[in-house]
């Protein structure tokens, strides 16, 4: 009985189709509600862009057949090979005794229930069920996108998702200097379109992935990166530099922060400011860290003068609070070291070597002259001693010394 009562249910939607060129007798099929339709029911499956062929085989020794394809509204899609819709994705395959219907680039609209029904006696009538499966895909407009969290909250991470059937989310996270098909990706436990990141520190900055996968097509992944905002942090190179005037001076920190700090150096309650025109007094530099979000700055100062030695302080600013830390630029002071030599001869009496005079000493002149000078002798071999011993007397300085005693040797002998 209910099997009749379809079968009226189809004449009855025929009688009500426009004519388009048709007379109403044309869809009215002759034929006989108690004999026995031949019915098959096929499910057809298609992925949402593909096409889907519904295949609908008419055994009949009649040639003159009508055959109409309905859908799930009882809308008429095609009378015999005449297409009754708008929709030109609809398309009619005839071929021999196949009158198949094609539908081009199915979408999720078009899956539903189908019936093809043919005039023959008994009349034929076949249902068809396509079910579309359309791969994952996330909806960016309505899922999270990057975020900048204070230190210490928690982030409500949101992963919008569209497929059929139902996706599958799961969650990973990696750290954000770390490339996007790193191997250290973790894989976190929890599942759903809502991830909850508890607590977040300076040292978690991290880049979470949600991918979306239902077995039909390929799975859909889309990144979130939490930036953690917190106060800068300032680290110094060297508390102390040392050096001469005249020379040039570098010096160095290492600065964290987000969001970025403004940096620079200062000394006294200025600003130092770069000046290339200024003989290159004062030069900037700065270079970010490998694998990490530090960044060194350096400061050269050129020519040391008076003026340039004292405390510099490094800066940074942000949002959050100003940080900075000192350095010590010192001068360092030329030591003079007597000379060795001006001491050996200090004490020594004045001899005129150089005399107007000609004559010989006499003997009773050259042992006075040997008496006072074999005690000086005596000391500046001692003094010699003293002074190649000492790390701080300089190789020239010890040279000299020795030709000093090596003259005086000579000449005492010699008198």
């Amino acid at each position: 009985m209910a099997k009749i009562l379809e079968l009226v249910g189809v004449l009855n939607s025929l009688l009500v189709i426009p004519c388009n060129g048709y007379s109403q007798k044309d869809f009215i099929f002759a034929f006989t509600v108690s004999g026995t339709a031949a019915i098959a029911d096929l499910n057809v499956t298609a992925l949402q862009g593909q096409d889907a062929k519904l295949p609908c085989s008419i055994d009949s020794l009649n040639d003159n057949i009508t055959v109409v394809w309905m859908d799930k509204h009882d809308n008429v899609l095609y009378f015999n090979e005449n297409r009754m819709i708008d929709d030109m994705r609809f398309a009619m395959s005839k071929l021999d005794r196949n009158w198949d219907l094609v539908i081009r680039k199915v979408d999720a609209r078009d899956e539903g229930s189908y019936r093809c029904v043919a005039n023959t006696v008994p009349i034929k009538l076949k249902y068809y069920q396509l079910t579309v499966f359309v791969p994952p895909k996330v909806n960016l407009e309505t899922s999270s996108v990057d975020v900048d969290a204070p230190e210490g909250t928690s982030v409500i991470l949101y992963c919008n998702v569209t497929g059929h059937p139902s996706p599958t989310i799961t969650w990973s996270k990696r750290k954000a200097v770390e490339p996007k098909n790193s191997t250290n990706a973790v894989k976190l436990p929890e599942k759903g379109d809502t991830l909850v990141v508890r607590n977040v520190s300076r040292y978690s900055d991290e880049i979470y992935t949600c991918s979306a996968s239902n077995g039909h097509g390929s799975p859909d992944h889309h990144e979130i990166r939490i930036r953690v905002r917190y106060k800068p942090e300032v680290k110094t190179m060297q508390a102390k530099v040392s050096r001469y005037q005249g020379e040039n001076a570098e010096l160095s920190c290492i600065i964290s922060g987000y969001e970025k700090p403004i940096m620079y150096f200062a000394k006294d309650n200025y600003q130092v400011q770069q000046d290339i025109t200024n003989h290159k007094k004062y030069m900037y530099n700065s270079a970010k860290l490998a694998g990490s979000h530090d960044i060194q700055m350096n400061l050269t100062v050129y020519n040391l003068q008076d003026d340039d030695f004292g405390y510099y302080r490094c800066v940074a600013v942000n949002s959050l609070d100003r940080v900075e830390k000192y350095i010590e630029l010192k001068e360092l002071k030329s030591q003079t070291t007597p000379s060795l030599t001006s001491t050996m001869w200090s004490n020594t009496p004045e001899i005129d070597i150089y005399s107007t005079s000609l004559s010989p000493l006499t003997d009773k002149q050259t042992r006075s002259t040997a008496e006072v000078l074999k005690p000086q002798l005596q000391d500046n071999r001692k003094n010699l001693a003293a002074a190649e011993q000492s790390t701080e007397n300089s190789a020239d300085e010890r040279s000299i010394q020795f030709l000093s005693w090596f003259l005086l040797t000579v000449l005492i002998y010699t008198l």
